[in-house]
């Protein structure tokens, strides 16, 4: 098999770039990312002869219709995304180009190559405010403009496959976290914490007991990689991730304990963020069935393991700061410092 995968120099999307590589029936392994959201670090980690990388932007329909017509993958494995689900009411535009416009590149050319299988990485976001857990399912329910380009891009692959006849596997992952996850202040609230404490900046808080069930991209692996060829998962939407439901600030005392700073760390609480879901985890159980789902490392030994990465790997970061063309009362307090506002 060939398989080209989006978003190679992010968090996911590295980790699943090296696993592929290593599997026997994978002959070439094509890794695309415009590097907008991953870091160039990711992408060199994977040393495996079977694997190129192709750095391109997956909305210039041209320059990587090039890419599919060189390699003509049997899978195509879409990881890339702009994640920001909280920013995505402050830069719907970006949100929409590189979530569902890019999405409808990758179906097309997928097609008019003869992919075999596409696997998607969604979220969590398109269950929106559902109760919890969040089961698969429950109807499509975003609150938020990011969660609406996933939910889009699902319904197109279901109505796609169903004209075109190609495979496919929808997957949901939810609050992933690990090494090689990119320090960006819009996301990823465990890197946030961690590059706070390195850059002795306050540690901020939206709302109260917000709860959330943390995946280690490490647990989480053995799944996204079966979804590549298991016959079970075949059109199938499978939430994969945590089972433990913690709150924010029981994750910000694990992250506290484990990097044992030298000073007071300032804590602050500030308002929700416009749109966010207070109750957001999911059961588990259809991923155990069709994936065979296990978490062997856990959140708690995750959080550990990232927190030392970040110390000795990484040390603190300079904020990657993005443009977010709408900016009101609303827009949250960190984000308008970090913008200069």
């Amino acid at each position: 098999m060939r398989v080209l995968i989006t978003g190679t120099a992010g968090l996911i999307g590295s980790w699943l770039t090296e696993a592929l590589c290593k599997e026997k029936d994978i002959e070439k392994v094509t890794g695309v990312d415009d590097l907008s959201g991953g870091v160039m670090e990711n992408v060199t980690l994977c040393r495996s002869p079977k694997f190129t990388f192709e750095q391109i932007d997956i909305t210039q329909y041209k320059k990587i219709e090039e890419v599919f017509a060189q390699n003509r993958p049997h899978i195509v494995v879409h990881a890339a995304a702009c994640a920001r689900e909280g920013a995505s009411a402050f830069q719907p535009h970006a949100i929409t180009l590189t979530n569902s416009f890019a999405s409808s590149i990758m179906l097309e050319l997928g097609i008019k190559y003869g992919m075999k299988r596409f696997v998607f990485f969604s979220s969590m976001a398109c269950a929106g405010d559902n109760h919890v857990p969040f089961t698969e399912d429950m109807p499509r329910k975003p609150v938020d403009i990011y969660g609406v380009n996933k939910a889009a891009t699902e319904k197109s692959i279901e109505i796609l496959a169903s004209v075109h006849g190609f495979e496919y596997v929808i997957i949901r992952p939810h609050n992933v976290f690990g090494s090689r996850q990119i320090f960006d202040p819009y996301r990823n609230v465990v890197t946030i914490f961690c590059n706070r404490l390195m850059r002795r900046e306050p540690l901020y808080i939206f709302g109260e007991n917000h709860i959330r069930a943390f995946s280690y991209i490490e647990d989480s692996l053995p799944a996204f990689m079966k979804t590549v060829s298991s016959d079970k998962a075949n059109g199938q939407i499978i939430f994969i991730g945590g089972k433990e439901q913690i709150t924010i600030e029981q994750l910000l005392d694990a992250v506290i304990e484990d990097f044992q700073p030298s000073y007071k760390p300032e804590i602050i609480h500030l308002e929700p963020r416009p749109l966010e879901v207070k109750e957001a985890f999911c059961s588990i159980e259809k991923s155990v069935k069709l994936l065979g789902y296990r978490e062997q490392i856990g959140w708690r030994e995750g959080v550990r393991r990232t927190v030392e990465w970040a110390k000795v790997k990484k040390g603190p970061q300079n904020w990657r700061v993005d443009y977010l063309p709408l900016i009101n009362e609303k827009t949250p307090r960190p984000w308008r410092e970090i913008a200069g506002l």
